[in-house]
């Protein structure tokens, strides 16, 4: 299984050069302690995944042939298949409805996906197993939805990927911009999911991506 780890670093493009990365930052995108960071690091450091040196982390040829395998195998196994995701709802931070409240956003999201989203997003930390696919939903063409500049903030594009949610329309999206680890999906509806599905935190969901 691809580790967390692996995938944060090559997302930050260390399997290209070396990238100066804190432990503090590992351990933010995969919401784990900063000790089970250090600690997760120092195991692949051991097992010839990462080479560290200066502060700066560069992924080995061994832990990117390993990924391009994993990927691989996951492509294979859900070839003709939709992707699918089993994880448990979670409290956000509460800044989805200021963000989805945003009539640039709103307007975006209603021509690209067809929807007026609830000024809200439901939160889903995905299990383990899952972080693959994951990999694999990012590697697909997303639906972009533009950002722009309001006074002086500057708000980030977002990437959205169409599903459904217990049968209801929905979409995942990734903000430019995310204080989330690798594990959390942020979901929008054009319905107040926790009301329509009955669901709360700590309810167990299913999520299908649909084709965009």
């Amino acid at each position: 299984m691809l580790s967390e780890i692996v995938f944060f670093l090559l997302r930050q493009g260390a399997h290209r050069e070396p990238k100066r990365i804190t432990t503090n930052e590992v351990a933010q995108n995969i919401s784990v302690s900063q000790q089970t960071a250090s600690r997760k690091l120092i195991n692949l450091e051991k097992s010839g995944e990462i080479e560290r040196a200066g502060g700066k982390v560069f992924l080995t040829e061994k832990a990117v042939s390993q990924a391009r395998r994993c990927v691989k195998e996951v492509m294979e196994a859900l070839e003709g298949t939709s992707i699918g995701f089993a994880g448990t709802v979670v409290q956000g931070v509460g800044e989805g409805a200021y963000y989805l409240s945003q009539k640039e956003y709103v307007r975006e999201f209603r021509k690209r996906l067809g929807f007026k989203p609830f000024p809200g997003t439901l939160n889903v930390s995905i299990e383990d197993d899952d972080i693959e696919k994951r990999l694999l939903l990012r590697q697909q063409k997303p639906i972009q939805i533009s950002g722009f500049r309001k006074g002086n903030r500057t708000f980030g594009k977002i990437e959205a990927y169409r599903c459904a949610i217990g049968g209801i329309p929905a979409a995942i999206v990734f903000p430019e911009r995310s204080v989330h680890g690798l594990k959390l999906l942020e979901i929008i509806s054009p319905f107040q999911l926790r009301k329509k599905l009955d669901l709360s935190d700590g309810s167990k969901v299913g999520i299908e991506v649909v084709a965009n």
